[in-house]
């Protein structure tokens, strides 16, 4: 009886010294409980949250990297959790398991204890394996954007025209090793580097690759979802050079992701550019996954509808595909800012009947139409 006693006093006091508080001005306990400030000039937010470590309740906690950033919705880039038990992503946590893993089978067979590097080189044959046996889905998450079913993507790597002559070379190796790396899944078909340049002649861009319209003419030529822009930024004026990743949906033509990394001190050189590659291959398989399925008709010939995507991006026999129209772009009238974009509008349906090997389809209308070439196409639900 007299613990519960003590309880309730303790608990009466906690609520008599918070209201103390809030309502003797108390601006900082106030703007925490969302009550806002008389001092607008004020910081809106904890001193904490400008913290790397806080203390709570005697444990020390640290300002983390969360690994779901840029990953899922809302996702805040960074959270307070305890020293020694930061949060792991699933991919690292997999990468984590498969180093313990290899490692402890390959010291058992060896009777001692593998280098850093020489596990690391296991790790990453290992991961490339999983990767061509099981796809992407053993390390990135479709999200909402993957619910369709389909699950292939055609994408292209292209070295981005506004990268200076002088570190032209050094672009091409970029792109090579990118295409090399994100070609060894099976759930990506990456352009080759004869039809990025076939696309590129056929298309004629006028301006920076960047723009929008561009990358949707590209993604038309190609027959491509996801096109990934690489670049070089040689040291200039004592600024150190940086390496550069871009990933674009070629359906609204807007950039999905961007990667940067800092060159070498002296300049950027070749090993450090397929590095970079190697280390963020993963990262922007992810992204070019979670781009929304869609596809493209060819042709039309004798009835048939040919779509210039397979087996490869995903597609089955049976499958139902709707013709649409893509929304149109939202613009600011005063800012000019993109807002984003209206509904795709409906033209008809269409049933895969063929197969034609990795990249080609048939399929016959269902209703509306007439269909043409470049027409968008995305799986029905």
């Amino acid at each position: 009886m007299l613990k519960k006693l003590s309880l309730v006093l303790r608990l009466g006091l906690l609520l008599l010294v918070s209201a103390a508080l809030l309502s003797g001005g108390c601006s900082t306990v106030k703007k925490w409980a969302g009550m806002g400030s008389d001092d607008e000039d004020e910081e809106t937010v904890p001193p904490e949250a400008q913290q790397e470590t806080v203390m709570i309740d005697g444990k020390p906690y640290v300002r983390s990297k969360n690994p779901y950033y840029l990953t899922e919705p809302q996702a805040p880039e960074y959270l307070y959790v305890e020293k020694g038990k930061e949060f792991v992503g699933a991919q690292q946590f997999l990468i984590n398991s498969l180093a313990k893993a290899v490692g402890a089978q390959q010291a058992k067979a060896a009777g001692k204890t593998i280098p850093p590097d020489k596990l690391q080189e296991m790790v990453r044959a290992e991961v490339d394996r999983i990767l061509r046996e099981q796809g992407l889905g053993g390390f990135v998450s479709q999200g909402k954007e993957g619910a369709s079913g389909v699950v292939g993507r055609a994408v292209a790597v292209i070295p981005d025209l506004d990268t200076p002559r002088s570190a032209d070379g050094l672009n091409r190796t970029l792109a090579m090793a990118l295409g090399s790396a994100l070609g060894k899944t099976k759930d990506l078909k990456v352009s080759t580097p004869e039809s990025v340049q076939e696309g590129l002649r056929k298309t004629q861009v006028a301006g920076k690759l960047t723009l929008a319209p561009n990358i949707k003419a590209l993604g038309d030529a190609l027959g491509v979802q996801g096109i990934v822009l690489t670049g070089i930024m040689p040291p200039e004026g004592g600024v150190q050079g940086a390496m550069i990743l871009q990933v674009y949906n070629t359906f609204t033509g807007l950039q999905e992701d961007a990667i940067v990394a800092p060159g070498d001190a002296g300049g950027v050189k070749a090993d450090t550019v397929t590095k970079f590659a190697q280390d963020n291959y993963l990262r922007v398989a992810g992204n070019l996954t979670r781009i929304a399925w869609f596809g493209r008709v060819e042709f039309v010939k004798e009835g048939k509808v040919y779509l210039s995507l397979g087996q490869t991006s995903g597609l089955k026999v049976g499958d139902r595909l709707k013709v649409v129209e893509p929304g149109k772009e939202v613009v600011n009238p005063k800012t000019h800012s993109v807002l984003g974009y209206t509904s795709d509008i409906p033209q008809g349906e269409i049933k895969v009947t063929e197969l034609l090997g990795n990249s080609g389809a048939v399929g016959l209308t269902l209703n509306g139409g007439p269909f043409k070439a470049n027409d968008k196409v995305k799986a029905v639900k």
